[in-house]
This record gives C-alpha cells, sequence and structure tokens, in this order.
C-alpha cells in the first residue's frame, strides 16, 4: 500500500534538490574545479573509511574509461544459487535467482538494478507453523546516479552507512536490516535497501552529504505473518540527515544530525489492548561523531552516537542515550586484513517475567575480524567473532569461497554459537552449530 506523501515530505525534498544544485554552482565557481566524469563510479558504494580517503590532501575521483556497448546484454548479470544450512537438522534450504544490471546511459549518470526471487523449500526455518513452502520477491537495489562537477546525487532504492567501527550501530542508524538473511562475515549482507535520496558533495578537504526518505523501515525479522509489523512499518513518516566530513593527512571526522525512526519495534505495555501490548516505534533526533585515524598500516576508529526521545521498550517512556564505539582495522605486510571493536550501549537486560523486574543497563558488544585471499585471489578466506556481554553469547562463523572459473563459485562456512538465551540479531541458527554449502552460477 502506497502512503500518502504529505506537502511538507514535498517541500523537504524539493529544498534537499535546491540546496544540491546551488551548492554545486557556488563551490564549483569558488574552488575552479575542472568537471570529472562520474558515470562509471559508484561513489556511495563504499563507507567513508572503508575507500583510500585518508592521508590524502585532495579527493581525487579515480576514472574509468569503459567504452560503452550497445547490447544491453552485456551489462546484465544473471545468478543462480544454492543454500543449506545444515544443524541438528536442516535450517536453510533456499533457491536464488538474481538479476543485476548496471549501465551508464549517458554521459553523467550511472544506473544500477538488482532483484533477487528466493524460493523457501523444504524445512526452511522461514516456513513457519504451517511448513509450506514459498517464494519472496526482493528490490535489492534500483538508483539512478547523476553527477555534475564535484556533487552526485543518487535517487531510488538504495543503503546508506554511517560510521566505521564494524558490527557496532552507534551511528550507522539509518539503514535497516534484514535478519532472515545468515550472517555469515560481513553485515552489509544483511543491510536492506530503502526508497531515498542522497546528495553528495566532495570539496578539497571536505565532504558533505544528506538523504532523504520518503518512507522509513523496520527491520525484517521473518518473511511470512507480519500482519502488525507492516500495519506499524505503513503508520511511518519520512527520515532526513545530513553528514559533514572534513579531512587532513591522516585523519578523517565527520558530524552527523539526522530525524530517524527506530529500525527496531518495541512492546509497549497497553492495558487496553486484549494482549496487554502495542507495537510501537521511536521517532528521535540523532546526533553523532566519527573519526577515524591512520598510523601507518594501524587505524584507529570511534564513533559516538546521542538520541533523544527515544522509546523504551515495554515502559513506552521517553530517554536519551549516549552510545559509544571504539575499533581498529589493520593491514600487515602480506595483506592479513584484522578488524575488531566494541560497542557500548543501553539495553534491557533482564526478561519480563514474574521472578525477575524490568530494568536497563551498560551492555557490551565485542566484534572481532579477519580476511585474506589466496590462490591468486581465488580463495577468500574470512572470520567473524561476535561476544554479547549480558547474555554471555558468543557467535563465530568462519568462511570459504571459492572461485572456480568464471562461471562457478563455491562457498561453505562453518558457524559456532554458545548462548544460555536465543539472541536473534547474532544467530537464527537454532542449532549450536551449523554448516553452510552454497553453490552460485553466474553467467
Amino acid at each position: 500500500m502506497l502512503k500518502v506523501f504529505k506537502f511538507s515530505q514535498w517541500w523537504r525534498l524539493y529544498l534537499l534538490l535546491m540546496i544540491f544544485f546551488a551548492s554545486d554552482k557556488v563551490w564549483a565557481q569558488a574552488e575552479n574545479l575542472p568537471e570529472t566524469n562520474l558515470s562509471e563510479k559508484n561513489l556511495l558504494e563504499e563507507d567513508m573509511f572503508g575507500g583510500s580517503l585518508l592521508a590524502s590532501d585532495e579527493y581525487e575521483f579515480e576514472l574509468q574509461d569503459k567504452e560503452l556497448t550497445s547490447s544491453w546484454q552485456k551489462n546484465m548479470r544473471i545468478t543462480l544459487q544454492q543454500s543449506l544450512i545444515q544443524g541438528k537438522r536442516l535450517e536453510i534450504f533456499r533457491s536464488e535467482a538474481r538479476v543485476e544490471y548496471e549501465a551508464a546511459p549517458w554521459e553523467g549518470a550511472y544506473l544500477r538494478f538488482d532483484n533477487k526471487y528466493t524460493y523457501y523449500g523444504y524445512n526452511d526455518q522461514q516456513l513457519g507453523v504451517d511448513s509450506e513452502t514459498f517464494g519472496h520477491n526482493k528490490l535489492q537495489e534500483a538508483w539512478l546516479q547523476l553527477s555534475k562537477s564535484s556533487c552526485v546525487t543518487k535517487l531510488g532504492r538504495q543503503g546508506l552507512s554511517w560510521g566505521g567501527v564494524e558490527g557496532a550501530f552507534a551511528v550507522d542508524v539509518v539503514s535497516p536490516f534484514d535478519f532472515t538473511e545468515p550472517l555469515l562475515t560481513d553485515y552489509s549482507n544483511i543491510r536492506l535497501s530503502q526508497d531515498m535520496l542522497t546528495a553528495d558533495c566532495y570539496f578539497s578537504n571536505t565532504h558533505i552529504q544528506s538523504f532523504y526518505v520518503l518512507s522509513a523501515n523496520i527491520n525484517i525479522y521473518q518473511q511470512k505473518d507480519t500482519a502488525l509489523l507492516t500495519k506499524l512499518e505503513e503508520s511511518l513518516e519520512d527520515e532526513w540527515g545530513v553528514r559533514i566530513t572534513q579531512r587532513w593527512e591522516g585523519l578523517d571526522v565527520s558530524f552527523m544530525y539526522a530525524h530517524l525512526y527506530g529500525n527496531d519495534p518495541l512492546s509497549v505495555i497497553d492495558s487496553q489492548q486484549s494482549s496487554g501490548f502495542h507495537l510501537d516505534v521511536s521517532r528521535y533526533d540523532f546526533v553523532g561523531l566519527s573519526a577515524a585515524w591512520a598510523i601507518g598500516r594501524l587505524l584507529l576508529e570511534l564513533d559516538l552516537g546521542y538520541k533523544s526521545n527515544e522509546l523504551q521498550n515495554f515502559s513506552g517512556k521517553e530517554s536519551s542515550d549516549i552510545e559509544v564505539a571504539l575499533g581498529f582495522e589493520y593491514t600487515t605486510f602480506n595483506n592479513h586484513q584484522l578488524n575488531a571493536g566494541v560497542w557500548v550501549f543501553d539495553g534491557m537486560i533482564q526478561k519480563p517475567t514474574p521472578q525477575k523486574n524490568l530494568k536497563t543497563g551498560s551492555i557490551q558488544a565485542w566484534n572481532m575480524g579477519w580476511s585474506k585471499t589466496y590462490l591468486n585471489d581465488d580463495l577468500a578466506m574470512s572470520f567473524l567473532g561476535s561476544w554479547l556481554t549480558e547474555s554471555d553469547t558468543l557467535s563465530t562463523t568462519l568462511l570459504a569461497q571459492y572461485q572456480w572459473d568464471d562461471y562457478w563459485n563455491f562457498s561453505t562456512a562453518l558457524s559456532y554459537t554458545d548462548s544460555a538465551e536465543t539472541v536473534e540479531v547474532l544467530s537464527l541458527n537454532a542449532s549450536d552449530l551449523t554448516l553452510l554449502i552454497k553453490a552460485k552460477f553466474e553467467f
């Protein structure tokens, strides 16, 4: 169901577009920057700390001169994939067909489309109580990117990540997640896209980014029987925000402000409901700070976020919270990539049972990752470990991906979860030890 697009939402969208084009003209004249062709580069694909922006006096656009072909088939990629996860029983059994299309329709423009259809087969954990197999279509990306001078704007379905500490969500709060997808060793695999407008302007040492989301989304935990969550999501309105990044040699500092909805639905006690609860979601103002400091091969990272008027689970009271994350990334001389970090936030630390009183407290989430390629980059190995202090939950995954030839790719992953409680965000697996096997054919 399409939501009503209010006049105030049109006004904000119009204002963002005017700011984008006005700032582009003013800064181009002030800086006297030459025009560059950005049609072959997606500037927003990587996070600001994931690229080579540090230790640089100027941000230089990477220019790619590719001959555009008149045959649209050569811009399309079709992937067929079969995945299964085996624990104490067969927990995931999914067949997927994916269509991707990328092209530069004209100079200064770039188009991307990514659609995936998943068939949930025998014994998959998403089947529910009826145990009937079903299919689900997911439009992952569909956007048009336009560039002019030192600015680029992108309109359509896309994702947006903020911050630098991997696996920490102190400031990475814009895009929600799809937890029906198994989390292996990369959090971006479970990130949801939204219909949004983004505008980025790059100057000598400054990057300005703004975004506008027409209608906010929340996290997905299941594919079926989601009527209550769908109704809640349809009641949400727009989101918007801005990020300003200043760069020096070896140091990046970002300031962020946004008006957002929470990504997690909350259960609020309500005596007027037959169930005793109703679903709600926070509507809050967010202020964030991120910093990354490069020392040789070492990258030190800091994320700091402040949320005002955030709702508390169960009580429904409003509160203000501060979250902090610290982390580092290190690349060895032989290209072992290491990262680790800790995210500290407030959360519900006891379940609502008659024996325990509800209370909130400080929770720590620790993450550690490793990756390395072998055999001329045909074999990629990676590891992700997570530990949540309050529930004493440990989750680890070791993933191996092998590119057999130009068409076939095989993956296998071994995951282990040790917890006294079920923590859905860290692991969807019902078994402690699971084995994933995946075969992918691409043409």
